[in-house]
């Protein structure tokens, strides 16, 4: 029996994390079963050239096109709608997301992206809205569960805990992937959307300190400025990272890979990574691409302890404080000194990840759809009589 899904989320080929989430949701659900229908509705700060798939726009900015995509939900013949939240797609704190939920006649499932433990008027009031609408809302990791019992009052069994994916990534030999980038010695990285609340400054300033116990090290940072950061200030936060760099004397030991890596031309940087670094100042932050990644590599991952961090790498990856230059030195040395212990965290690094490749995860979405469609019995287990 035929399923149909609208899906309401930015979407590629726009450069961010939940554009990608939500294409690789799609194209994972048409595989595990050709009869899957999926229908999106994109969410845009500007104009894009999409897929067959987008059959809809709505500019973020604007409370009627809310409406008016709400409306086309209900006449499009979708079963149900899969919302994936974050509040800068609706609005500037998700002010549009009551209106654009009650005007859906769908039944819903909302993925949360973002989920504030302080939150203000006009996102606690969105996330009210988002349970009360919601069928089943669904989050990447027991802690935002937690926070949306206790601060929001989700009801008892609303709230499902599906973890982050990751693509299926051909794992390169360290090594041989240096080679072919031209990198030698140890090679730290960063990588995704470049905006300040990524503490990269904070990276650069412990490099005196790892050069001087490993001088052959080597910072890259990976990825485009953030859209929204390049609208309102350019290149001015990489320009200050280039900046104290020099100041610091180590320039030469900074490497800004400046553009929207493909997946495949991504892996290789991953993969000839020593250590994956993600410093950064959001405590709130409930999931991250880029850890998840770093992680399905086997990677040892050293990262402040926001919210989705404390959670994933227990047990197999390193927390350093907040804006803490000297933290981060330390746990890099350490690791850069200590090769059991380094291969004791990729090896759980690396378990962990494998668990979740995208294929697997569909699957758990998949189940979530169809259990919550009206009227609809089983899309994985048919009955032999029909």
């Amino acid at each position: 029996m035929k399923l149909t899904i609208g899906f309401v989320s930015s979407y590629l080929p726009r450069k961010c994390g939940i554009a990608t989430f939500t294409g690789n949701l799609v194209k994972n659900l048409e595989k595990i079963d050709a009869k899957i229908d999926c229908k999106v509705v994109a969410i845009e700060d500007k104009k894009y050239r999409y897929n067959r798939k987008v059959k809809f726009r709505i500019n973020q900015k604007h409370k009627e096109n809310f409406l008016q995509g709400a409306n086309w939900l209900n006449n499009s013949g979708a079963d149900l709608v899969n919302i994936q939240h974050q509040f800068l797609l609706y609005g500037e704190e998700g002010e549009f997301t009551p209106i654009f939920l009650k005007q859906i006649k769908l039944p819903i499932i909302t993925t949360i992206h973002t989920l504030p433990t302080q939150p203000t008027k006009r996102e606690k009031e969105a996330i009210k809205t988002i349970l009360s609408k919601s069928r089943k809302v669904t989050v990447m990791i027991n802690y935002a569960k937690d926070i949306l019992k206790k601060i929001y009052q989700a009801p008892e069994g609303k709230v499902v805990v599906i973890p982050h994916p990751v693509p299926k990534i051909e794992k390169i030999d360290r090594e041989r992937a240096k080679s072919r980038l031209g990198l030698k010695g140890n090679v730290i990285s960063t990588f995704g959307l470049i905006r300040r609340d990524k503490g990269i400054e904070y990276a650069i300033e412990a490099l005196p300190e790892i050069l001087r116990q490993n001088p052959k090290t080597f910072y890259l940072i990976i990825g485009k400025t953030h859209p929204s950061h390049q609208a309102a200030e350019g290149e001015k936060y990489r320009g200050e990272l280039t900046e104290k760099a020099k100041k610091l004397g180590v320039r030469k030991n900074v490497k800004f890979i400046n553009r929207f890596l493909p997946l495949k031309e991504l892996a290789s940087w991953l993969c000839a990574t020593d250590i994956f670094l993600t410093p950064y100042l959001g405590r709130e932050q409930v999931s991250s691409g880029a850890l998840i990644y770093g992680l399905s590599l086997g990677k040892v991952c050293i990262s402040t302890p926001f919210t989705y961090a404390k959670e994933t790498l227990s047990g197999r990856g390193i927390l350093v404080g907040f804006c803490q230059s000297r933290s981060i030195a330390k746990a890099v040395n350490d690791i850069l000194k200590n090769k059991n212990l380094r291969k004791r965290i990729e090896k759980n690094a690396y378990q962990y990840g494998r668990n979740l490749l995208w294929p697997n995860v569909a699957k758990d979405y998949l189940k979530l759809f169809v259990e919550n469609r009206d009227g609809f019995n089983n899309l994985l287990n048919p009955s032999p009589q029909g």
